[in-house]
């Protein structure tokens, strides 16, 4: 009788194991930009312009031929000689961020990094370099680098 009631609960527990999705990470959050590129090129004018407009600016940045970000400028702090970083707000995108940095080398190159991104939704762009030294905006998943609580 002890064997017909393991070989009941063996397939029982099989189909629960089977349809068990504890451990799948579902994201509840929508894409908001389903509908660009998943790459992005961007000029140097383009991301230097960010560094000259003041606090409380607005400003439009023609990344592409397809892509635009228009917003206003929310933080810009220089917070070293070599490091500068602004934080533009764009009503367009739900209120999407953009943040840029731009870091002055030692050897007097410029480098610069950053995000797109709105806690809302499920992606964005990062801002990345190529082996030939052109920029370009990389979607990415931003589940990836925020975390729920």
């Amino acid at each position: 009788m002890k064997s017909i009631s393991k070989l009941f609960l063996l397939p029982f527990m099989v189909i629960i194991a089977a349809n068990s999705n504890a451990q799948i990470n579902r994201s509840s959050r929508p894409c908001l930009f389903a509908s660009y590129s998943s790459t992005i090129p961007t000029s140097l004018a383009e991301l230097d312009k960010a560094f000259s407009i003041q606090p409380g600016a607005s400003v439009k940045f023609r990344f592409s031929n397809t892509f635009s970000f228009s917003g206003t400028v929310i933080s810009s702090v220089k917070k070293y000689n070599n490091l500068s970083t602004v934080l533009v707000k764009s009503p367009s995108f739900n209120n999407a961020l953009l943040c840029l940095s731009k870091r002055i080398n030692d050897d007097n190159s410029i480098t610069y990094v950053g995000r797109i991104i709105n806690e809302k939704y499920a992606d964005g762009y990062e801002l990345a370099k190529d082996n030939a030294g052109n920029y370009s905006f990389t979607k990415i998943k931003t589940e990836d680098l925020i975390q729920d609580f």
